[in-house]
């Protein structure tokens, strides 16, 4: 039975087909344990927030909430917990003044740190905001298609106690609620290159609505796109961000001073609640969508506009009903000292914490934390409406505090004149109040926590609930105190949040362990049809296979070492147990090395540390591994009387190639700031996930700078300078990966045409990457459109002659097209579209077009082998370098150059190896590959978290997101430069094969020692080899084939199946949800693609 499985697997095509179909199954059953989703309740609150018997009147009536998507705890507060380094371009604190000066009126604002719990995408945020409940972490495959929210929420009780809701900015509000708005102003939110059309809209309605109080009450929500937009695309450390910042400083100034116009006795607003808050942060890369501090931590400041206009007013020294405390609200600076309003004891007291800014878990900070599912609750306490039924957040004492002037029974107009020289107690009624809210809170969470212990297939239990509901009996004890009901209610509602936290985190370990029980099997199975490989056709000696296989049909398992079973295949037998205790184990050296760079790093995936170094570690075991080949390589071609030069050549070329792609490429993870505040209380690393030009690629920039300024050629123009050190850094890479790619397929059955539409592709590329950087420097207009380019900027720097020759020439092209109107009007539009969408287009119609030509020829056997997976890696290629930053030119014609290395590495090895041993070198070369798929996939800028994925590629093309495009075109930016060394084996394995039919050639020249040709091509087989002649040769390729693809197959296998186990084994580590779940997503991902990519190469062969 295990001899038959093994031997399926071993098939040419059946057996990758059934590979993917059992770790997709695996992956199934994983998953279905492993990503739990939360049950949505349908039951909606009806009871007042409050336990009294007769509900006061709400502290407030409106509420302003000004949303700054991805604004960063550190633009607004600038204390010990995140600092500017020098040299890290613009530092982004300092930029918002005025926002950061209104925590100062004490008795009027709080500002927070607003923690968010991941994972930090809008749609996430905004449901956890609304609802106050807690989002699992499959909720983040929702992230560009919000629906309607089916859950009691803030913005539905709202509207259920007739208040006329409206919002302005990004289009999820209008998702999420799609009826309950009196009128709204959405706008598109997925175009991160534009910085403005979102913050103009909002702006250009906010003000209206604040001086039309009539057409709104209730909640008011301005929804700003801009600093999250400019962190995507510039950086957080960027002079765009620093004028963003300073732009959203400016409306809030004017909105405050409009609202505070607004606030006298018996005005609109006199009883107006303002927040100015960002739904996440960002990290310094401008991502976010993990569990990083960077990424959860966010501002938040509530103001009191009442209040405030006191204090403004107390500051004037003049009355708080004159028209002056109404114009100092919109001019105030940074406020004077003094008293803020009135100052209160105890429980009504400000956290201590902030005089001295020892707030938080580090005790840094000079705001305190606030949990952002804790706002739902205390909004709902604030307006007088239910809380909503799942929320499990507990109401915020200290954004209570800013009720004081309601309960203390001052107006606006003499709040900042009741402070004595001792802080007063706070009032009973303020007290009571907070009392009679928090019992509500407290309520409404065992209330929820009880409904949802009672629905089928809840993770609670009434034992899991028993020790909350003895807490929860003791809340209101009669006589006790208010503020010790407070306090008892405070508990209740942590512990209760704790619990469900904890239940939430429970899994179906059943289905967990079928999927890694099945993983594990199916990768044994691997194993065995890698290790022990199939005799047939591996050798490129048919006799000595063909006696191999006769051998084994008449004798059963040979007992000594057999050709075909060369990768490894001894480790199997008997033999071993007797040389491990000699310590002579049959493993070729290099083999060992191999084997132990895999091994690390599927091993390396359980350790936190690993993981958030992984690139630089895969680049390092690569070196390893190729180092190793070279060594290999080396002693071998010494005994058989070889020169070395070119072995050293290839070797120093590979080690060179990959240190390049590790200094330029490799991003950090996110979660390294995060230790390393936490270990060494040091600052955020200066490049922490940062790509692009802003990025590492700013070293290679600095030093062409350098160069330019050596030879004098700094003088130039800047223009001239631009393009110069454009070329020099993106094109001529382009170009050398089109020259380099089509050299390698010299000699394959592609037309003129075919490959001219190729070499047009990669044009199209680099065209599109030169413009889009002229306009980024101003050097062309935004919208420039093919024949703007022509006319105005490349006819005059042409001879007259030829300028005169060029413009007969498009004369007479259109009156062509005249005669055929489809087609005149099909250019027309081409030509109307600006350059920076055109380009991209022609790209991918060029890539389509060829992709079809490529798949006709494949299915119809014309095109096969080696020449047809070289032929898609070439358009792959291309598509790949179009949705890619501009370092990945240069980085992928590196890695073009290290695996061109590594293949003449392997091919010398298998001319060196003994007759027979060639199927074990295609095992070698398979293995390596896998690992330089999984280096490129980090040297590409990725990593295995949500904060790592590139989104501006969706955007590539076109300004709006389109979500089977957007999606698809982020695919193929994350995962397409981990399928090129994959489809290179075929290539490499034939090149193998010819150098392995050569044979050793003591006498031979270095090009010919390394079986490669003059025209770039493989050598054919000679006359030395007649066993390749003939019939055999297409046999004994498919069986190295098969060798290389199992093996290749093997490598991802283990390290997704590590990955898997990992977040299973560590689902309840402090950064599983940040780091080993999304790491085990990718992993799932990639291994999936992997094995299409090898089944692919299993049908061309």
């Amino acid at each position: 039975m295990l001899q038959q499985a093994v031997a399926a697997l071993r098939r040419p095509r059946l057996g990758p087909l059934l590979v993917l179909m059992l770790h997709v199954t695996a992956m199934a059953l994983f998953v279905h344990g492993f990503l739990l989703t939360r049950v949505h309740l349908s039951q909606r609150s009806s009871s007042p927030p409050t336990a009294a018997a007769s509900p006061p009147t709400p502290p407030y009536d409106r509420v302003v909430w000004l949303l700054i998507d991805a604004l960063r705890y550190d633009f607004v507060v600038a204390d010990g917990r995140y600092r500017c380094l020098p040299g890290a371009g613009v530092c982004h604190q300092g930029h918002m003044p005025y926002l950061s000066s209104l925590a100062a009126h004490t008795g009027a604002a709080r500002s927070f740190m607003f923690v968010a719990d991941a994972p930090t995408t809008t749609t996430q945020r905004l449901k956890a905001l609304a609802t106050g409940g807690l989002p699992s972490f499959f909720d983040v495959s929702t992230s560009f298609t919000a629906g309607a929210l089916e859950e009691d929420n803030l913005v539905d009780q709202l509207a259920g106690a007739g208040k006329r809701l409206a919002f302005l900015g990004d289009t999820t509000w209008s998702q999420l609620f799609p009826s309950q708005w009196a009128w709204s102003r959405p706008f598109p939110c997925f175009n991160v290159k534009d910085l403005h059309t979102v913050d103009d809209g909002v702006w250009e309605h906010l003000l209206p609505a604040l001086r039309a109080p009539a057409s709104w009450d209730g909640l008011l929500v301005a929804h700003y796109l801009g600093v999250d937009h400019c962190g995507h695309t510039h950086g957080v450390s960027s002079a765009q961000m620093a004028a963003k910042l300073r732009q959203m400083d400016d409306h809030v100034q004017q909105v405050v001073g409009a609202l505070v116009e607004g606030a006298g006795p018996g005005g609109p607003h006199e009883r107006t609640l303002l927040l100015v808050a960002g739904d996440h942060g960002q990290t310094l890369g401008g991502d976010h969508g993990g569990g990083s501090p960077e990424e959860v931590d966010s501002a938040l400041v509530a103001v009191d506009i009442g209040a405030l206009r006191a204090s403004l007013a107390k500051e004037a020294g003049q009355s708080g009903n004159g028209q002056a405390a109404g114009s100092t609200g919109g001019g105030a600076g940074a406020p004077s000292g003094g008293a803020r309003g009135v100052a209160f004891a105890g429980p009504a007291a400000p956290a201590p914490c902030r005089a001295n800014c020892s707030c938080g878990v580090e005790g840094n900070q000079c705001a305190p934390d606030l949990h952002q599912m804790d706002l739902a609750p205390t909004l709902a306490a604030m307006l007088g409406v239910p809380i909503p039924f799942g929320n499990l957040g507990k109401l915020s004492p200290e954004m209570w505090q800013l009720t004081l002037r309601q309960h203390a029974g001052c107006s606006s107009a003499d709040a900042a004149a009741a402070a004595a020289a001792e802080p007063p107690a706070a009032p009973a009624a303020w007290e009571r109040s907070l009392a009679d809210a928090q019992l509500a809170n407290a309520r409404q969470v065992h209330a929820y926590l009880n409904a949802y212990a009672a629905t089928a297939g809840s993770p609670f239990s009434r034992a899991t609930l028993s020790s909350l509901d003895a807490q929860f009996s003791g809340l209101d004890s009669p006589g006790g105190a208010s503020a010790a009901t407070a306090a008892r209610c405070q508990q209740f509602l942590a512990d209760a949040a704790a619990v469900a936290r904890e239940q939430w985190t429970q899994f179906r370990d059943a289905s967990m362990v079928a999927g890694l029980v099945l993983f594990a099997a199916v990768l044994a199975l691997q194993a065995a049809a890698a290790l022990w490989a199939d005799t047939s056709g591996c050798s490129p000696t048919s006799s000595s296979s063909k006696a191999v296989q006769q051998g084994s049909k008449t004798a059963g398992a040979a007992e000594g070492p057999q050709p075909g079973r060369d990768w490894l295949g001894t480790l199997g037998r008997l033999q071993l147990l007797a040389r491990v205790g000699r310590w002579q184990l049959p493993v070729p050296a290099f083999r060992a090395w191999l084997a132990g760079a895999a091994l690390a790093h599927c091993l390396g995936i359980f350790s936190f540390f690993y993981l958030l170094s992984e690139g630089r570690m895969v680049c390092i075991l690569v070196a390893a591994a190729s180092l190793a080949l070279a060594l290999s390589v080396g002693r071998a071609a010494r005994a058989a009387g070889q020169r070395l030069r070119g072995v050293v050549t290839l070797g120093v070329m590979s080690l060179r190639c990959n240190a390049l792609m590790a200094v330029l490429g490799v991003a950090h993870h996110t979660g390294q700031g995060f230790w390393a505040r936490l270990t060494v209380h040091e600052p955020q690393p200066v490049n922490d996930v940062e790509r692009g030009w802003h990025g590492k690629l700013d070293t290679a920039k600095a030093l062409t700078v350098a160069l330019m300024a050596a030879a004098r050629i700094d003088r130039l123009p800047p223009a001239v300078l631009l393009l110069a050190q454009h070329s020099l850094l993106c094109t001529l890479p382009i170009l050398a990966l089109a020259a380099a790619t089509e050299r390698l397929q010299r000699g394959s059955h592609r037309g003129t045409l075919q490959r001219l539409f190729t070499l047009a592709a990669f044009a199209s590329v680099a065209a599109h990457l030169q413009v889009e950087d002229a306009i980024k420097h101003g050097l062309l207009p935004q919208e420039i459109t093919l024949q703007q380019l022509a006319e105005q900027h490349l006819q005059p720097l042409l001879p007259a002659q030829l300028a005169a020759w060029l413009a007969a020439a498009g004369s007479a092209g259109r009156s062509a097209l005249a005669a055929v109107p489809a087609a005149a009007g099909l250019a027309a539009r081409l030509l109307a579209l600006p350059l920076p969408a055109l380009l991209p287009h022609a790209t991918f119609a060029l890539c389509a077009g060829l992709t079809a030509r490529w798949l006709a020829q494949a299915a119809s056997r014309r095109l096969r082998g080696a020449a047809a997976a070289s032929a898609g890696a070439q358009l792959l290629l291309a598509a790949v370098l179009q949705v890619s930053d501009r370092q990945a030119p240069l980085i992928l014609l590196l890695a073009l150059l290290e695996v061109v290395a590594l293949a003449r590495l392997l091919a010398r090895r298998a001319a060196l190896l003994p007759a027979g041993a060639a199927g074990g070198a295609a095992g070698e070369a398979g293995a390596l590959l896998a690992l330089v798929a999984a280096q490129l996939f980090y040297v590409t800028g990725h990593l295995c978290e949500f904060a790592g994925l590139q989104y501006t590629a969706g955007f590539v093309g076109s300004n709006e997101f389109h979500l089977w495009r957007s999606g698809a075109l982020m695919a193929l930016n994350t995962f397409g430069g981990m399928v090129l060394p994959l489809l290179a084996l075929l290539a490499v394995v034939q090149h193998m094969q010819a150098a392995a039919a050569e044979g050793p050639q003591p006498s031979a020249g270095a090009a010919q020692q390394d079986g490669w040709g003059k025209d770039g091509q493989p050598d054919a087989p000679s006359s030395r080899a007649p066993a390749l002649a003939g019939a055999t040769q297409p046999s004994s390729q498919g069986g190295m084939l098969r060798q290389a693809v199992a093996t290749a197959g093997l490598v991802q296998a283990a390290a997704a199946f590590c990955a898997t186990l990992s977040a299973g084994v560590q689902r309840r580590h402090l950064y599983a949800w940040a780091l080993f779940a999304p790491r085990f997503s990718f992993a799932a991902v990639k291994l999936a693609i992997a094995d299409c990519v090898l089944l692919l190469l299993s049908l061309l062969e």
